[in-house]
């Protein structure tokens, strides 16, 4: 990780190396303030990304490939090889942050979750309160 915090030098930007096993996925987030330039230095991966719009673009990533995020774009990155997916993130901030779903879910009442949804608040209910992100989650989807 380089960022102001590590290395007071940086003003404008940070790096952060991501390695994402067989199993790892990055929960869905978004940067609010920053946007995000990546190159994939080893593996397969797979991101989808959301638009003000409402279009969600969603492609493979290999190595040698470069993708970018604006600011503010919902998105997530998961891991579709047997090796790891290796991502080197760049960033335009000297200190980025993030707001991952689980960490903001239940920041809204079951009622509002069950009106959006169109679910008995009683659903919502049941979900695990985090009080931050989880970050790196298990992926319980299939590699294709």
């Amino acid at each position: 990780v380089a960022r102001q915090n590590v290395w007071p030098i940086l003003k404008r930007q940070a790096l952060y190396s991501l390695i994402l096993t067989d199993k790892g996925m990055r929960e869905p987030h978004w940067h609010p303030e920053t946007a995000e330039l990546g190159y994939v230095h080893a593996g397969k991966g797979r991101m989808s990304i959301l638009s003000p719009s409402g279009a969600v673009d969603t492609y493979t990533m290999e190595a040698g490939d470069i993708y970018f995020i604006p600011k503010a774009y919902p998105h997530h990155i998961e891991n579709l090889g047997d090796t790891d997916l290796h991502i080197l993130i760049f960033f335009d901030q000297p200190m980025p942050q993030d707001i991952g779903f689980t960490g903001s879910v239940k920041s809204f009442s079951n009622e509002v979750l069950g009106a959006v949804f169109h679910s008995s608040p009683a659903f919502f209910e049941k979900l695990p309160l985090y009080y931050e992100d989880l970050f790196i989650v298990n992926k319980v989807n299939p590699n294709s």
